[in-house]
């Protein structure tokens, strides 16, 4: 990917190189947001300096796949901060906070099976194994052998597991909101619409 390790030192070493085959006078231009694509009163965030170093190097290349995917890389990256964050208060990772909402939006009982649980959350068997074993310790959620089934194994968040996710959840969409205010409602439904676009080709 041509934007390998822009979130962190694989980037200085790419903007390193592609300087030294620039020359420092176009680095520093590109650096200062002053590129003469854009302009000098063009807001350029980091996306846009790493293109701009690849189009001096290699202008043969064709880069507004680029400019999309890694927008929405460097997005997840800030995004993924944030959720660890606010998460942190409660000492859940963003794993165990899964299992706790999935479980949440399943009333009256709050049950689910370890099966339905791993098609919710999208991971092995073990992991979500260990995510349960974590979440029960912490008096989180409690395993029990399934009515209908003798070999099987039912979740259900306890009474304490629902205090937790009832905040956790709360604290999470405000944090999604504020992240997402630099946009309008309309800018937002259309970014939401366009992402869904992409997301269910790939899906599919």
């Amino acid at each position: 990917m041509l934007l390998s390790g822009f979130l962190g030192s694989t980037a200085a070493a790419n903007l390193g190189e592609a300087a030294h085959k620039m020359g420092s006078t176009d680095m520093q231009n590109i650096s200062l947001g002053q590129d003469s694509e854009h302009g000098p009163d063009q807001v350029l965030d980091q996306i846009d300096r790493i293109v701009g170093l690849w189009q001096k190097v290699r202008s043969d290349l064709e880069l507004g796949s680029t400019e999309v995917i890694g927008r929405i890389v460097r997005l997840e990256y800030f995004i993924t901060r944030r959720v660890l964050q606010d998460l942190a208060h409660y000492e859940l990772n963003v794993g165990e906070f899964d299992v706790l909402a999935a479980l949440r939006r399943h009333p009256p009982t709050f049950q689910l099976s370890p099966h339905q649980l791993q098609s919710m959350v999208l991971i092995s068997s073990g992991a979500l194994t260990n995510r349960i074993n974590r979440l029960e310790s912490r008096g989180l959620v409690s395993r029990a052998q399934a009515e209908h089934d003798k070999r099987g194994v039912i979740v259900t968040l306890t009474e304490q597991g629902f205090k937790v996710v009832e905040e956790a959840v709360t604290h999470h969409l405000a944090a999604e909101a504020e992240l997402a205010n630099t946009l309008t409602d309309t800018e937002q439904q259309q970014l939401s619409a366009l992402l869904k676009k992409m997301l269910v080709a790939i899906e599919n």
